[in-house]
Parts: structure tokens; sequence; C-alpha cells
């Protein structure tokens, strides 16, 4: 996937006190967030989506690509609403990438909830019946997954909020592009698990998201 956002979700827009018409855009691409500079006419919604390249006749220049911690609790709310979006007008896409994993090389365990026994499952039925069409083959045929693209939108949501708080370890990114975090602590560990576990589990003591459910709060 390449870095270079063409098209944007806007998650809000407002004048400066020097009348600048400023808003903040998630990419529809790696979900980049960026703070871009309007031209003064344009008037956008939350959820609009936008052209945000250098052809854009609403956008005057990006300003800066933005962390998770940098957008307000009313910008965070739009950016999850725009994480599901994206997936949803995506489907092959994230369809696609179940479907190209292998029993060497699988990434599924780092979804929340798949666990790498789970994943070969998920392998072995795709290479017994055929490739996903759908969320909904996916969740009819993995009797272990309710709402594949739930999973999806979750693993960005993580990717975003907590993933780029890393300070050791590698960690891996399946979908997002992200700035490192310039408000919050960084996360300082011994060693860095590749299965992501560790954050999994503190994403739920925190209520990021539930033990059992499937919805992002």
């Amino acid at each position: 996937m390449s870095d270079k956002e063409v098209y944007g979700i806007v998650l809000s827009q407002k004048l400066t006190k020097d009348n600048v018409n400023m808003g903040v855009v998630m990419g529809t691409e790696k979900f980049t967030l960026k703070r871009i500079e309007l031209n003064e006419d344009v008037r956008l919604k939350p959820q609009d989506k936008i052209l945000i390249t250098k052809d854009s006749e609403e956008l005057k220049k990006t300003d800066q690509k933005l962390s998770y911690d940098d957008l307000s609790n009313e910008e965070q709310i739009e950016a999850e609403k725009a994480i599901h979006s994206i997936v949803i007008a995506n489907e092959n896409k994230y369809v696609g990438f179940f479907n190209k994993q292998s029993k060497d090389g699988t990434q599924l365990h780092l979804l929340e909830g798949i666990s790498r026994k789970n994943s070969m499952k998920i392998i072995e039925e795709k290479e017994l019946n055929g490739d996903f069409e759908s969320f909904e083959d996916i969740d009819n045929r993995i009797s272990f997954i309710d709402d594949s693209e739930d999973l999806i939108a979750k693993r960005v949501l993580y990717e975003l909020s907590e993933l780029n708080k890393v300070k050791k370890g590698r960690p891996t990114y399946l979908f997002a592009s992200v700035k490192r975090s310039s408000k919050k602590e960084v996360l300082e560990l011994d060693e860095f698990e590749d299965d992501d576990s560790f954050f999994i589990e503190k994403l739920k003591r925190e209520g990021l998201v539930e033990q059992e459910g499937k919805r992002i709060r």
C-alpha cells in the first residue's frame, strides 16, 4: 500500500483566530491523520470525503501529519466513524487481507481475539473451500468470527491510538501509517511481544475495547 493519500474523510473544520480555514482529515488509504488548510470559501461537514492532493480545488495546502493524541475528543469520535466507513467502502481490500495469508507467514493472529491456532483454522478453511468473497462470507464460514469488518476496524484504531506509543521493539502496522504520539508517555518495555498480546490486554484493562464484545468504544 502506498503512503500517499488521495482522498480524506473530514474529522473537523474550523476558522482559527486569524481566520485561517483549517480542517483535520483521515486518509482513506492508510488512515493517515493530517491537518489541512482549506480555501476560504470551503465549508465541510464531518465525514465528508474530499480530494487531498495538489489537484484539489478545496485544499490550499497540507499543514502537517498528526498523531491520534493530537485529536480532540470530538475528532476522535469522528475518527472512529471514519475508520468503519473506510473499511466498509474498501471491503475487497480488507477481505483480501484474509485471503493473502499463508501458513508460513500469517498475520491474522494480530487481529484482536484471533490466536495463532485460530489463524491456522482460517487459512485451512480458505485452502479447502476457496478464497473469501466478502466480510459476510468470512463471518459465515469461520465459526469464531462474528464481525470481520469490526476486527479490521479495531486493529486500525489500535494502531492509531496505542501501537504508536511503543518505544522498544518493532511493532507491526498492518493497515495504518502513524505519527508517533507526542502527548502521552511512550511505553517502556523490557521486551516486545511480537504477537501484540501485551497491548491487547492493556486496551481491555483501560476499557478501549470490551473483554468479549465487538464494538469499539
